[in-house]
């Protein structure tokens, strides 16, 4: 009765959480917007200098090119105050011939105050406000503000923290937070708030992929927005010409900031939680990873917080912004505690290695390149071990599951790339260009310096660091001087020397050249080999939360007090550089469409520079009325009189389809791989057109799902079960 009773008052409190959580946002009591203030005199140019005043016929037409923000798509507010003794217009129009509706306004003779709501069906390029001044005698705009939608930052904020405390509370009244507990708690959460500083404010900072991997994230929620799931393609992206990135760089873990968006968050938010997010997982993963393997609390909160706090990972996180290596290197962790598992430990867990492995590949495909090699690398020289002990079962059952859950990445990502689709521009820089000198290694916070392009070292923070330069010593040291060799030494060496291998392998020292030839450049994949770094700071990391601890002779406390410190100390130059970025996107604005610098994953002789043309083509005796596209949706009016062709302002990947009142069109590639519709003569009626995927992609999404739902219900049943035993 008294556990009946424990149970309901949780999920009563659970209940109340979910109800203030649904309150809020649906009052919106916590929404907020910006506001765009006096433009006339911040942002519009004006003739004659800065006079407000202008005579008929002297500046007939534009009198103000606007403000040139580039804003996302939704419903806006503009309010002006004006005098005038005529009718004039104001019109709403962007580089990118994005639709306002309405797309222009009348500023009424004698009027003074006037507001309107018009709405951007799709991303605005550099928004402008033209005024025309076309009766009267004279013109007066004394101001301009623009309002954007209300957006539900805060309410998001709310829901975190309610989960958060809750989650919390319900430890602590099941008596997990012990004291001990609470201490290593602390620690790593301030090691986390530590490494998320650039992350909590209301602009998102710009790095070096920030661009692209940005308009990755609104190109997968146009995706979600119309409807698909999985998200295949957005239409977003060049210029809303689409991009199927989601099926080479995989978006599986961009869905909740993606959907996020689509609930009202601003492109800011979403991607700041993201960060946040990433770094949180990271300590924890790290954390489980190291209490499994050295079976020691403190040395897993040492090491939490050096992988927390290594310079590599939040030089991944803000300066490179390489989202798919900073997703991965959540999963490192446990990726090795499953290797561990099934070569050293409990076969059995081998699902862990499947379930960490599938979650790297759903990451970053170059991640799972490393990761793949490392662990035949690691099998190799234990592969008598593996077969006497009959482990070699365990890794091919998990390899075989991973294929299985991972189908429905897989299955689109092959077809696409049987048509020529890819990155081969970057696949043929020759990877020791990307190789770093030694002493780079060596230096402290001192990457982001620009350095001059013939030298050998780079900008980014590709350091080891000194904190985890000396966690790794200090296990050396513990190994070293130990009376008695045990097996947590003889890890923490082996793992020391894996990191070493690693970092040398970033350095000019390494013979690229060689490998290069004998895997006849297969290894160019990999771009740069200071990629390896991810596999130092996860060995050093481990290791060095074992040797701090030896170290400090039984203190574990102190020594995470002490590597929590020194860490944050070297990390925050390059966190407080990042913080104060002036290279960021403003709050409540979005990132370009039309980034012609990014040309992976396009079809074969696409002219990138063609995107400006967003018009309709036709050939034949064709009539359209009535055309309207909404991200990779077109719909009008046909009527073909003789075999004509409708070429469209849509890349025509593989997947689209296209109907006239129901009967299908033939589609095909046009002039700029445009997506072209066929049409026989004397089709007539409404045509559709949008992107319907493929049969093939449906059957790897079902037996993915199938997959995983079969492993979840095996893994439920094992938990019920050993509960029961515990409770027998």
């Amino acid at each position: 009765m008294k556990s009946n009773a424990g149970w309901k008052k949780e999920l009563c409190v659970a209940a109340l959480v979910l109800a203030l959580i649904a309150l809020v946002f649906a009052t919106g009591a916590l929404d907020r917007q910006r506001v765009w203030e006096d433009l006339p005199h911040r942002e519009m140019r004006f003739p004659n200098g800065l006079t407000r005043d202008i005579q008929a016929g002297d500046a007939y037409g534009v009198m103000s090119e606007g403000p040139g923000l580039t804003l996302p798509a939704g419903t806006y507010r503009l309010k002006w105050r004006a005098e005038c003794d005529g009718d004039n217009r104001m019109i709403i129009t962007s580089e990118n011939d994005a639709v306002a509706v309405p797309g222009e306004v009348t500023i009424h003779a004698n009027g003074w105050d006037d507001e309107i709501y018009f709405t951007l069906e799709s991303a605005a390029e550099r928004l402008e406000i033209q005024v025309m001044f076309e009766s009267g005698t004279y013109l007066n705009i004394w101001d301009i503000r623009l309002y954007s939608p209300m957006y539900c930052d805060h309410a998001f904020t709310f829901a975190f923290a309610a989960a958060a405390l809750y989650a919390l509370w319900l430890l602590h009244r099941r008596g997990h937070l012990t004291p001990e507990r609470r201490g290593r708690l602390i620690l790593i959460g301030l090691a986390v708030l530590i490494a998320s500083a650039p992350s909590l404010k209301q602009t998102v900072s710009l790095g070096h992929d920030s661009r692209f991997h940005l308009m990755r994230l609104c190109n997968l929620a146009d995706g979600l927005a119309q409807g698909q799931f999985p998200a295949r393609i957005g239409g977003y992206s060049y210029n809303g010409y689409g991009a199927i990135t989601s099926a080479f760089y995989p978006d599986v873990f961009l869905y909740i900031p993606a959907l996020m968006m689509n609930a009202g968050a601003t492109l800011q938010y979403a991607a700041n939680v993201l960060f946040a997010a990433v770094n949180i997982a990271s300590a924890l993963t790290m954390y489980a990873a190291a209490r499994r393997i050295f079976r020691e609390s403190w040395t897993a909160t040492c090491a939490s917080i050096l992988y927390t706090l290594s310079i590599y990972r939040i030089t991944d996180v803000y300066s490179r912004y390489a989202v798919g290596e900073m997703l991965a290197m959540v999963f490192l962790p446990l990726f090795l505690l499953g290797l561990y598992e099934v070569i050293w430990g409990e076969k059995r867990r081998w699902p862990l290695l499947c379930a960490s492995a599938a979650c790297i590949f759903l990451s970053h495909l170059l991640s799972t390149l490393i990761c793949a090699v490392s662990a035949v690398a690691v099998c190799a020289p234990c592969i008598v071990k593996i077969v006497r002990e009959r482990r070699l079962g365990a890794i091919v059952k998990a390899g075989a599951l991973t294929a299985v859950l991972c189908l429905f990445q897989l299955v689109p990502f092959f077809l696409y790339s049987m048509q020529g689709i890819g990155a081969q521009d970057l696949v043929g820089t020759p990877i020791d260009w990307g190789s770093i000198a030694p002493a780079q290694l060596l230096l402290m916070g001192e990457g982001n310096s620009t350095v001059p392009a013939d030298e050998d070292l780079t900008y980014f923070s590709l350091e080891i660091g000194f904190p985890l330069l000396l966690a790794a010593a200090l296990a050396l040291y513990a190994a070293a001087t130990a009376h008695e060799r045990t097996r947590d030494h003889r890890t923490a060496v082996i793992l020391v020397l894996a990191g070493a291998l690693c970092a040398w392998m970033t350095t000019t020292f390494f013979p690229w050249h060689y490998v290069r030839v004998l895997t006849h450049n297969l290894c160019d994949y990999l771009q740069f080999p200071w990629r390896l770094l991810m596999i130092t700071s996860l060995c050093f990391a481990l290791a060095g939360g074992y040797g701090c601890v030896r170290f400090a002779r039984g203190h574990g406390e102190q020594a995470a007090a002490l590597m929590l410190a020194l860490a944050a100390l070297c990390a925050l130059p390059t966190l407080s550089g990042e913080t104060r970025n002036d290279s960021y996107i403003p709050y409540g604005e979005t990132v370009s469409s039309r980034q012609l610098y990014y040309t992976e994953y396009l079809l074969p002789d696409t002219d990138i520079e063609q995107i400006a043309d967003v018009g309709v083509h036709t050939g034949g005796d064709v009539s359209l009325t009535g055309y309207h596209k909404l991200s990779t949706t077109v719909t009008a009016q046909v009527e073909a009189r003789t075999d004509a062709t409708v070429s469209l302002p849509l890349f025509g990947f593989d997947g689209y389809r296209a109907t006239v009142d129901g009967q299908e069109m033939a589609v095909s590639l046009g002039e700029n791989n445009r997506l072209t519709v066929s049409l026989p003569a004397g089709t007539s009626g409404a045509l559709r057109v949008w992107f319907a995927g493929k049969g093939i992609w449906r059957v790897s999404d079902a037996v993915s799902l199938a997959a995983l739902v079969a492993c979840l219900a095996c893994g439920l049943r094992r938990a019920c079960m050993k509960r029961k035993k515990e409770r027998a």
